[in-house]
């Protein structure tokens, strides 16, 4: 199972950028993350375990396994035969535009049946991120 979302936003790349890099700062942009634990780095890196508390969900750590500074960065997690990740682009389009590309993955031998099952909630959650970061990106400071 595999849900992609694109969505352009009348913000810099850098300030979407911002906000998506700001880990911990998640619950202050979308309503699908209530809680966002940053463990070690202080800056989004490689190997960063994240732990996420999303509303009527267990709190899920995720490790951060590519940065591209200003650009990308994709976590995942493995549990139970199935294999989670996001991945989150920033594609600039001029100087005060770009275009966001989010992505949700489950796979492996119980993902595809898991992610049938909760395609709608994840469609929606994903949908919502991108919606909440173009509101956010668009009213913050360039």
């Amino acid at each position: 199972m595999r849900y992609e979302t694109q969505i352009r936003v009348d913000a810099s790349a850098r300030t979407v950028w911002a906000l998506l890099a700001d880990l911990g700062g998640w619950p202050r942009w979308t309503p699908t993350v209530t809680a966002a634990e940053v463990h070690g780095a202080a800056e989004l890196a490689v190997g960063t375990p994240v732990t996420l508390t999303q509303p009527g969900r267990r709190p899920t750590t995720y490790t951060v396994d590519t940065v591209e500074p200003g650009r990308r960065f994709r976590w995942s997690r493995s549990a139970g035969g199935v294999r989670q990740w996001a991945d989150h682009v920033v594609r600039p389009d001029g100087a005060d535009r770009c275009e966001v590309v989010l992505t949700f993955a489950m796979e492996g031998p119980a993902g595809a049946l898991l992610g049938r099952l909760g395609a709608a909630t994840i469609r929606r959650m994903v949908d919502t991120e991108a919606a909440s970061l173009k509101a956010g990106a668009e009213r913050a400071p360039e």
